[in-house]
């Protein structure tokens, strides 16, 4: 028997992962991308490292190849302009490397374990889209559960043949969930990718800041900074965001629950994202 009844509510939440549920500034992504490159005589800068966040890591690892500064000091350091065989190496290389960057970095967000408990208790269900493929998940699944996250599904883009924006993973989410329309969806992300996933799917788009890929500092190097730069470094991550048309920006993952309730009254009144 299908979960369908007629909109009365939220009834799942899909987050993303590093930098929104996990990995307070979503370190661990950066690290792998920079090292990888490094293996290969490239330097890459966080910034350079972080542009494509939120992609299938192939996916992510070709844009920043393409980025034509990126590709002229791959140029010098290889003899030869990236290609797509390039790709492939460096993609198999990434896999056993991130799954080892991601044990240090599974750290869960504050907030994020009573945020999945007041969910529960409004009968929600919890998944996760990621850019990570399966092969890449298996500490990080353990890791998350040891420190209070465990949502009810896990989906990667290796499961549907396609990362985000694409909105295949969040319609394999229901599917297995067993429950619909996409219009009582709720996406949380702190990436461009998050947002174009949301809006590709029919789902409500929220992002976060404070302790995501947009500001992309450590909760320490975070709480060092004055309140005039904390606050200007939010503005932009803010602005940049809301560029890609989210429904909802929040500083944190943590003040979600008020975001629900008004999606459950703007559905109850006929709104749809």
């Amino acid at each position: 028997m299908s979960q369908l009844s007629e909109p009365n509510g939220v009834r799942t939440v899909i987050f993303d992962i590093s930098g929104t549920t996990l990995d307070f500034g979503s370190r661990g992504p950066v690290v792998a991308f920079v090292k990888l490159f490094a293996r290969h005589g490239v330097a890459i800068t966080e910034a350079e490292a972080r542009g494509p966040m939120g992609t299938h890591k192939k996916d992510h690892i070709w844009t920043v190849l393409s980025d034509p500064f990126v590709a002229e000091r791959w140029l010098r350091a290889n003899g030869a302009a990236p290609t797509r065989e390039d790709l492939d190496r460096l993609y198999a290389e990434f896999t056993p490397l991130q799954m080892e960057v991601l044990k240090r970095h599974c750290d869960v967000i504050p907030g994020v374990p009573e945020v999945v408990r007041q969910l529960r208790a409004r009968g929600i269900k919890i998944a996760n889209t990621t850019g990570f493929d399966t092969g890449m998940m298996v500490d990080l699944v353990r890791l998350a559960g040891e420190g209070g996250y465990t949502p009810d599904l896990w989906v990667c883009p290796d499961l549907v043949g396609k990362g985000r924006p694409a909105p295949w993973m969040a319609f394999y989410a229901a599917q297995k969930l067993n429950l619909y329309p996409m219009s009582a969806f709720v996406k949380v992300g702190d990436t461009l990718a998050d947002v174009e996933e949301a809006h590709a799917a029919g789902m409500w788009a929220v992002s976060v800041l404070r302790h995501g890929n947009e500001i992309g500092l450590s909760r320490q190097d975070l709480d060092q900074l004055s309140p005039a730069d904390l606050e200007d470094r939010m503005s932009r991550a803010r602005a940049r965001l809301a560029a890609k048309g989210p429904h909802y920006i929040i500083a944190s993952t943590a003040d979600l629950i008020p975001v629900v309730d008004d999606i459950t009254a703007r559905l109850a009144r006929g709104e749809r994202p």
